[in-house]
């Protein structure tokens, strides 16, 4: 399992109790064998985003009104459902996947479904537009095999409310995020409510989001690498993001109690406005306009050098595909297809607070996104970089252990290299 599907899947579900509970797929759509468009579209999607997949599919019905789409929408692991789904045989037409992956997993990742021939490649007239920098995480030996949604920022969100009261700034470099906690201090908040418990995830997302500025924007090849043994963790700027985190924590930056707190406890300190930001993925974003209504927010890249050549991290949220055994595959074509219409684009992205993959004339980003999505537009992003699974588990607890002073900048280093197997 990789770090890009953990991260979409927490982000997703992470401010949410809502329990995961048992889905059929059936459908009879009566044409399939004909290859028409018409009769039943079934399929499975994350109820946190219901009203933007309606949308679409009411779209969707008017333009083919001889279609009936009876989606499904469920809370927890949409994931894992799937999974069980597929291996059950009661999968629907449409499936919830997460870009990218490891083709060798058993998992919801486009790699490993498509490795395994469970979803189809797709018909759709887009296909050509997706950016050359986000093929690898819908395409699969050649062919594209999801509608690639949005991009979603793993930046700082500020609850730009509360900034504007305390008459503070976003900061722009390093040496204004110290200034910024300092401040912050001062007025009585503190500057980022990091939910730190490594058993949330937590502490990971700070290291991602300065990481895109520190190594996978001026050199995105790390992970190859990596892989060559032409470069390790303790010899790479992993080691100086570890000593920015160790100063950001003695500064307080993080508040007090920040070792225990999980990722919801964090974002609600932040709409409560006793926080000034979080680093953490976009899709925290909507649950922090809906607790604070009254507040605005602002999305910004996380500053890790004085330089100004700051770079974003940037990932693909939900992905959408097709099963490789649906009983509907022309209508499923037809409706991928019709996503990735700007109409239809536009509506996903809206609805999800992101950036639309494919290129879309019709989309104007919202002021807390006006910045990420120039970054995207100038080439200023890096794309989350893709870690083992172990080496995920031992960024999340050595971090924590260094805060808790048991660890070392270079030690987690050595710590992350220990759990590195060479593909």
């Amino acid at each position: 399992m990789k770090i890009k599907k953990r991260v979409i899947a927490t982000a997703v579900i992470a401010l949410a109790s809502i329990s995961l509970t048992a889905c059929s797929g059936s459908g009879s759509s009566g044409t399939a064998a004909s290859g028409k468009i018409g009769g039943t579209l079934t399929g499975v999607f994350f109820s946190g985003f219901k009203s933007t997949y309606e949308k679409i599919a009411q779209d969707f019905e008017k333009k083919y009104p001889n279609v009936k789409v009876k989606f499904n929408y469920q809370g927890g692991d949409v994931g894992s459902l799937v999974m069980t789904q597929l291996q059950a045989g009661t999968a629907p037409d449409i499936l919830t996947s997460f870009p990218g992956g490891d083709p060798t997993d058993n998992a919801d990742t486009l790699a490993a479904l498509a490795a395994h021939n469970r979803i189809l490649p797709l018909t759709a007239s887009w296909t050509g537009q997706i950016p050359k920098a986000w093929e690898t995480s819908f395409n699969y030996k050649g062919k594209t095999y999801a509608y690639p949604g949005a991009l979603q920022p793993l930046s700082a969100i500020y609850n730009k409310s509360k900034l504007d009261e305390l008459g503070l700034k976003i900061p722009a470099t390093l040496d204004d995020v110290y200034q910024l906690c300092k401040d912050a201090k001062a007025k009585g908040v503190y500057a980022y409510g990091q939910g730190l418990d490594a058993t949330s995830q937590g502490p990971q997302f700070l290291t991602f989001a300065q990481n895109a500025t520190l190594i996978d924007g001026p050199d995105p090849q790390f992970s190859d690498k990596l892989a060559s043994g032409k470069a390790t963790y303790p010899t790479s700027p992993y080691v100086k993001q570890f000593q920015i985190y160790q100063k950001m924590f003695n500064d307080g930056c993080f508040g007090d109690g920040s070792i225990g707190r999980t990722r919801d406890q964090a974002a609600t300190e932040v709409a409560a406005g006793h926080a000034l930001g979080i680093v953490d993925v976009g899709a925290v974003l909507p649950t922090l306009q809906k607790a604070a209504p009254k507040s605005t927010f602002a999305i910004a890249a996380m500053p890790a050098t004085n330089d100004g050549k700051t770079y974003i991290t940037a990932l693909p949220g939900f992905v959408t595909t097709i099963n490789a055994k649906a009983k509907n595959p022309a209508t499923a074509q037809a409706f991928l297809d019709f996503m990735g219409t700007p109409e239809a684009s536009l509506v996903y992205a809206q609805g999800f607070s992101s950036v639309p993959v494919l290129p879309n004339d019709k989309y104007k980003a919202p002021a807390e996104l006006k910045d990420f999505a120039a970054l995207i537009a100038d080439g200023k992003f890096a794309p989350l970089e893709t870690l083992q699974a172990p080496v995920q588990a031992a960024l999340n607890q050595s971090v924590q252990s260094m805060l808790l002073g048991n660890d070392t900048p270079k030690g987690v280093a050595e710590k992350l290299q220990a759990a590195y197997t060479k593909p």
